[in-house]
């Protein structure tokens, strides 16, 4: 009988991150939800954790390793926005974006890399979280934007450094997806449907996208089916960014 994925989803309490950690517990993984605020699925083991911080994410991977000794699996998608724009943005507000966004993913990678190494580990891989929004940009969003392309470059640094080791390393790019925290952004409009139908209009596949095509595609990039696969940024987005715009005739 094959040894029992071990995986860490970074945020996995809610949203994107919650569906990523769902799609592992249906292969039969035992997934680890590091995170600030505990899920609502029980069935997850909660380390609580606070990625900016060194020490706390020192401590998770103690834990990690005393109970299990390796990990097969990173997925680090915590992650926050704040919309100011840039010239209203605080050096605080910019910093906090970078200590979650960039730092946590760079803290959680080195300290799980030791157990990624472990010749327990199974297919050793590491998905990071990025966006479209590395790649091309929304108001408001420029500390969110430009720590998602640092996201992405990190990703081909991690690949190209620990490929010797057997691990791989990818991102995925998140387009529009339907959660709670977009769900609240377009409740404001009053004629939502008309809304709605601006929105899909971007999409060439006719709809937004859900958390579980996030998860898929995370899943599949952690599988052995993605196994020449590396060092890359793979886009969930509908196709938005294949579509050229042009005005309303």
């Amino acid at each position: 009988m094959s040894k029992q994925r071990l995986v860490i989803v970074t945020g996995a309490s809610q949203n994107i991150g919650a569906s990523i950690a769902a799609r592992f517990q249906r292969d039969g993984a035992k997934v680890i939800c590091a995170d600030i605020n505990p899920p609502s699925d029980n069935s997850l083991e909660f380390i609580h954790t606070d990625i900016s911080d060194e020490a706390s994410v020192i401590a998770l991977m103690d834990q990690v390793i005393n109970r299990y000794g390796y990990l097969d699996v990173l997925v680090n998608n915590a992650g926050i926005c704040i919309e100011v724009p840039l010239e209203d943005m605080s050096a605080d507000q910019w910093d906090l974006v970078m200590a979650v966004n960039v730092k946590g993913t760079f803290l959680t990678t080195k300290h799980a890399l030791p157990l990624m190494r472990d010749p327990r580990a199974k297919n050793p891989t590491i998905v990071n979280i990025s966006s479209i929004e590395g790649l091309g940009a929304n108001p408001l969003h420029s500390a969110y934007g430009a720590s998602k392309a640092a996201v992405a470059g990190f990703t081909h640094n991690t690949a190209l450094e620990y490929g010797q080791y057997g691990i791989r390393c990818n991102a995925v790019a998140p387009g529009w997806i339907n959660t709670a925290f977009n769900e609240q952004l377009l409740a404001q409009y009053p004629d939502r449907a008309a809304v709605d139908a601006e929105i899909q209009a971007l999409h060439p596949v006719g709809r937004l996208g859900e958390t579980t095509d996030i998860a898929n595609t995370v899943f599949w990039l952690a599988s052995t089916e993605s196994n020449f696969i590396s060092g890359q940024e793979i886009i969930v987005d509908g196709g938005r960014l294949a579509k050229l715009p042009l005005p309303k005739l």
